[in-house]
């Protein structure tokens, strides 16, 4: 009796232990998903081993049986493990986008190391290297690195540097990009206008100077310079700020508060026939003083800009430069003189890349897109960069394709800025860089800048892309002419045919002709009926297996590849 109690006691005990042991394994690695969880753990006592991950990526797995070996053998109850979700907690929000193993170390609420990859020796020399860092800290012969877990480690800051040295670069290239098509637009434009506006300036009298005309015009007469055209306008803020482009003065607050709500005076300058000269230096000249020295001694006389001022608003604007000229014609003459002799160049084109996913996605990625970011869009028949082969414009043309494969993609270009951010309201410009939405899909290829993404949509969406394919011309059927007598004559060769074959089948006893081919006829309608019954179930059969391999394929991700 005292056996049997004893090995029930003893079986007791074990059973006991192998329950504590297995609780013991199940909280061997906490599990935070909020900011509670976090602040609450990260205030424990000891090592703090972290795996942070992300919802789309998740914890690394592999390395949960070297982490609890390393604890069992080397930390014990000094070192802790626990897997932290980033995208509740708001101190991870850096980790947010990557998609490499990380781990923090973390010790009486500092932030001591981060390791990144799923490195196993590298990550058990790191832990053990801390374990005896903390191990002298609570000694007192070491101390902790001041630093909060949303800082960044050095080696962290030494790659956000390097990220933000590559973006600083990749934005200087974008930039300078939009400047050379926005000066290379501005030549044109000028040349254009040029050929006939040569002896032309165009001149803006603000509001409060119109009344001062006459001085104007007396200022401008002695170099040969006359007043062709004047015509009061309204700039509105959309013209007063392409005028602050062209001319700092007029972006100032006091200046487009005086300009935008009134009414001002817009003059067609002309040069006369016998004056030399070119017409905006004759003009600077007379109301501006550009060019004009004065002797010795002799006093300063006032110009007419000066004149006109009013506080920091100037009183007339004339264009500096034959580019500035151009642009203040087409805002101030733009039907009466430059529409009807100029034809307007094609507008810009604002900095874009390419994104490419696969064609299945089709339907997300139009749903989520934002129109007024989306220039282009196209069907391919693979994912080549160099040698695109254009399958459809549009997804209407593209689910009339029959069949569909997996390798099949879709390209978006999309704009990332606008092609003139100056004349923008600030508001409307949009984020840099491809929208986050179309990124959460998981695009194939995403172009490296604008300056690269033109290279590529150049050769996806080539010049004339937009415009409507132009529609077969049918050919006219050409009507055969009879004439009557040819008609006659054919019409009494068919009797005078079918009329010796029967009387040949009356001797003969044999059937005519014509009966033998009603019957052969009514057969082959027979035959014929029932080999397209026969055929159609076979066919009809085949259609539908293709239909739903056609269906797969255009609205499914490809299957993975057989290991």
């Amino acid at each position: 009796m005292a056996l049997t109690s004893a090995v029930a006691n003893a079986a007791a005990a074990a059973a006991a232990a192998g329950a504590g042991k297995k609780a013991a394994q199940v909280q061997l690695q906490a599990e935070l998903n909020t900011d509670d969880e976090w602040n609450k753990f990260i205030n424990r006592d000891g090592l703090l081993v972290i795996d942070v991950y992300t919802e789309w990526c998740g914890p690394c797995i592999g390395m949960v049986g070297n982490l609890k070996k390393i604890k069992v053998e080397l930390g014990g109850d000094n070192l802790h493990l626990a897997i932290a979700k980033s995208d509740t907690i708001e101190c991870l929000k850096r980790f947010r986008k990557r998609s490499e193993p990380t781990w923090m170390f973390i010790a009486a609420g500092q932030l001591l190391n981060v390791v990144f990859g799923a490195d196993a020796p590298r990550l058990a020399r790191t832990i053990e290297q801390e374990l005896q860092n903390e191990e002298l800290a609570r000694k007192g012969e070491r101390e902790r690195p001041k630093r909060a877990p949303h800082e960044l480690t050095p080696p962290e800051q030494e790659v956000a540097e390097a990220k933000e040295k590559l973006q600083q670069e990749r934005r200087a290239r974008e930039e300078a990009a939009v400047e050379a098509a926005r000066i290379m637009r501005r030549e044109t434009r000028a040349c254009r206008l040029e050929t006939h506006f040569a002896d032309v300036c165009p001149a803006l009298v603000m509001p409060h100077a119109q009344k001062h005309l006459r001085k104007i015009t007396d200022a401008l007469e002695p170099h040969g310079v006359i007043l062709a055209d004047k015509c009061p306008i309204l700039l509105g803020k959309d013209g007063v700020r392409v005028l602050g482009v062209e001319e700092l003065e007029l972006a100032t607050e006091a200046a487009i508060s005086a300009i935008a709500e009134r009414p001002s005076l817009a003059l067609l300058l002309k040069k006369t026939p016998e004056k030399d000269g070119d017409v905006i230096e004759l003009c600077r000249r007379a109301l501006y003083g550009d060019g004009v020295k004065t002797g010795d001694g002799e006093p300063n006389k006032k110009v007419p800009a000066e004149e006109l001022r009013a506080e920091s608003t100037p009183g007339v604007y004339v264009p500096a430069d034959r580019h500035q000229r151009a642009a203040v014609l087409d805002l101030l003459f733009p039907k009466q003189m430059v529409s009807s002799l100029v034809e307007p160049g094609p507008p810009p084109t604002a900095p874009h890349i390419a994104l490419m996913f696969g064609a299945w996605q089709r339907r997300a990625l139009l749903a989520v897109c934002d129109t007024s970011r989306l220039l282009h869009y196209g069907f391919f028949a693979d994912a080549s960069l160099t040698e695109p082969k254009l399958l459809a414009k549009n997804i209407e043309q593209y689910e009339l394709r029959p069949e569909k494969d997996f390798s099949e993609t879709i390209v978006l270009m999309i704009a990332v800025g606008l092609a003139a951010p100056e004349l923008a309201d600030p508001k409307d410009i949009p984020p840099q860089g491809p929208p986050e939405q179309l990124l959460a899909l998981g695009p194939l290829h995403v172009s490296e800048d604008a300056v690269v993404g033109a290279e590529e949509c150049a050769k996806f969406f080539p010049p004339g892309y937009s415009e409507p394919e132009p529609k077969p011309k049918q050919k006219p059927k050409k009507k055969k002419k009879f004439s009557l007598q040819t008609k006659r004559h054919e019409t009494k060769e068919d009797l005078t045919e079918e009329s010796n074959a029967q009387s040949q089948s009356i001797e003969t006893g044999e059937p005519g002709e014509s009966e033998a081919a009603v019957e052969g006829d009514n057969d082959g309608d027979a035959e014929v009926e029932g080999d397209v019954e026969g055929e159609g179930e076979v066919e009809e059969d085949g259609e539908d297996g293709e239909e739903q391999q056609a269906v797969d394929k255009a609205t499914s991700p490809p299957p993975p590849a057989p290991h």
